[in-house]
């Protein structure tokens, strides 16, 4: 379903605070979204196509690029959360981002958005993890960091990859596109995703590079256990805590 545009379109352009500053320094640049259209392809999923502002004219946008987006807390201070940009459209100078539900401030505004309303946000990436063609890859994930893995596997087939996906069951949309080279496991949620992507990179080929993309202590127990336990190099694994409990 498409939904209509807001016939009074909204604006989250909050105080950012310390955070802002914060952002600020380690080298932020700033942006303004325009959402042009919203799909809801499940109860707990909320897709929004964006006009990025000309960043895919100034940027190489490779996969598991994201943006901070700066949403208003009911308290008028900014709220941060990190989105990928999937299927870019360098063309058009769009991207869509995908909102996967629950309680919050962030899922709050997706659930709200309409074609029309705008959303600062924040460009501040780190490395891309499949710049060099890496022989193999090791994709370690959830439901939040489901478009950053989904959308590496359709921009770069030619790739051998093993996912680990926590997956709750349930979630129709969750499904990884189909290609050859590809080695899927599903975890349930519980902690022992951790040890099985231990034990896949233990045995994984030379050369494979590693993206870790879980909530924050897992991320830094699996980050640190392919480098200490496993023996990859640190430019071999890409971590980064997409949601933090609590």
């Amino acid at each position: 379903m498409v939904a209509e545009p807001h016939p009074d379109p909204r604006t989250s352009a909050p105080k950012r605070g310390i955070n802002g500053a914060i952002v600020r320094v380690w080298g932020g640049k700033d942006l303004s979204l325009t959402v042009l259209e919203r799909e809801d392809p499940a109860e707990d999923l909320v897709r929004l196509r964006v006009d990025l502002d000309g960043l895919l004219a100034r940027d190489d946008v490779y996969p598991t690029y994201w943006l901070r987006l700066w949403f208003t807390a009911p308290s008028g201070k900014g709220h941060q959360r990190a989105y990928t940009l999937v299927s870019p459209d360098a063309e058009a100078g769009t991207a869509w981002l995908e909102f996967y539900l629950h309680e919050g401030t962030a899922s709050d505004w997706a659930r709200g958005s309409r074609p029309g309303d705008r959303i600062e946000a924040t460009v501040l990436n780190g490395r891309d993890p499949v710049a060099d063609s890496p022989a193999h890859l090791l994709l370690v994930g959830d439901g939040a960091s489901f478009p950053a893995i989904a959308d590496t596997l359709r921009r770069r087939p030619e790739i051998p990859a093993t996912v680990l996906l926590e997956d709750a069951g349930g979630q129709d949309w969750m499904a990884l596109p189909e290609r050859a080279g590809l080695t899927v496991r599903r975890l349930a949620p519980g902690g022992a995703i951790v040890e099985e992507a231990l034990t896949a990179a233990g045995t994984a080929p030379a050369g494979t590079v590693a993206f870790v993309a879980l909530e924050g202590a897992p991320t830094r127990a699996l980050s640190s256990g392919l480098r200490r336990r496993v023996g990859l190099p640190k430019e071999q694994v890409h971590a980064l805590a997409y949601w933090k409990r609590g």
